[in-house]
């Protein structure tokens, strides 16, 4: 039986066991990928604090849903070409049958399985993946910049176009880790006005250098200064603090839409009224469907959207969990095989 390198979670913050595992073998219709690279992203930090629950019987799973490789298998039937490279995102495939996925809902089918939860994932040297779920990677766009864009970025795109924001609109993003900096490009792209909220001054100039026309840290010169513009039309939470609903609900203008993306710990809270009298929509946002990865990569490879990333060794997967964990990451890592 062929084997591969793995790393494999032994347990709740235990550092990842890199070891050899069973090689998968593609079924029908799914392609085996040899990975080049792979995202680490805070979802796997859920998990690997266990705060996010795995599927019963998932004992010492692979991690892990930003993958980027070549195709080098072809299960019966399946569809697909030796050599091409694709990518592989957190949806691993969704039931193509119930109401949610026929209606543009595919990231919400109570049947969606997904990459590193309920299978192996991309910490590893290969996956299999159905045909109709991996994404084509263009030429002109690096692996490492591919990889976060598979889940980081369409979780970005996907929350940005629920907001309605275009020109003449005023669009806040709370927090600018990760996913909240591609969700500024994102909403600047739209032509709406962008301010950017963070503490870290380093992100900030940042946000600046992506186009943002403010970029402020959390206070009351930040709510002063979007009241004074008119108040946001559009909110977006990347900061995963049940203060920031609080900040969100105080610059919102009326009829605005306020998307909660990031996921504190404890309950969110506030009172009727604060959103019947403003006429505020609150959505929730994760992922997104396989139409906006293909846009995001689009994007990207049209240099119209950035990605900061930080390539890292096997060996180091466990360090990058704990940096993103105390959110000391300076960018996106990125395992290169």
């Amino acid at each position: 039986m062929s084997t591969m390198k793995a790393a494999v979670l032994a347990g709740t913050r235990a550092p990842l066991e890199i070891t050899e595992i069973p090689r998968p073998e593609p079924g029908p219709g799914e392609v085996l990928v040899q990975l080049e690279a792979s995202g680490v992203c805070h979802s796997d930090v859920h998990y690997w604090n266990g705060e996010d629950a795995l599927p019963e019987g998932r004992e010492r799973p692979v991690l892990g849903h930003e993958g980027v490789g070549r195709i080098v298998g072809l299960g019966p039937g399946a569809r697909g070409e030796l050599g091409a490279r694709v990518g592989i995102g957190f949806v691993y495939r969704s039931c193509g049958e119930c109401r949610e996925c026929r209606t543009g809902g595919e990231t919400t089918c109570p049947r969606a399985e997904a990459t590193g939860v309920d299978v192996d994932g991309c910490f590893a040297e290969f996956i299999v993946a159905p045909d109709t779920w991996v994404t084509a990677i263009p030429d002109a766009l690096d692996t490492a910049e591919a990889a976060p864009l598979l889940c980081a970025g369409v979780t970005a795109f996907s929350a940005i176009g629920k907001t309605g924001l275009g020109p003449g609109k005023i669009g806040v993003v709370f927090g600018l880790g990760g996913v909240g900096m591609y969700a500024l490009q994102f909403a600047v792209l739209t032509g709406a006005t962008v301010v950017a909220l963070d503490f870290d001054e380093a992100k900030l100039a940042q946000a600046r250098a992506y186009g943002a026309a403010l970029a402020l840290p959390p206070g009351d010169e930040a709510t002063a200064a979007i009241l004074e513009l008119g108040g946001a039309d559009a909110c977006l939470s990347f900061a995963p603090s049940p203060r920031v609903l609080r900040s969100e609900i105080e610059v919102a203008a009326p009829r605005a839409t306020i998307v909660q993306v990031a996921l504190p710990p404890q309950e969110l809270s506030f009172f009727a009224w604060e959103i019947i009298n403003k006429g505020l929509t609150i959505r929730g946002s994760a992922d997104g469907t396989r139409l906006e990865r293909d846009t995001v990569v689009r994007l990207a490879a049209e240099g119209r959207v950035r990605s900061r990333v930080l390539p890292i060794p096997f060996a180091e997967l466990t360090r990058s969990l704990i940096e993103l964990d105390e959110g000391r990451a300076p960018g996106r890592y990125v395992v290169t095989f």
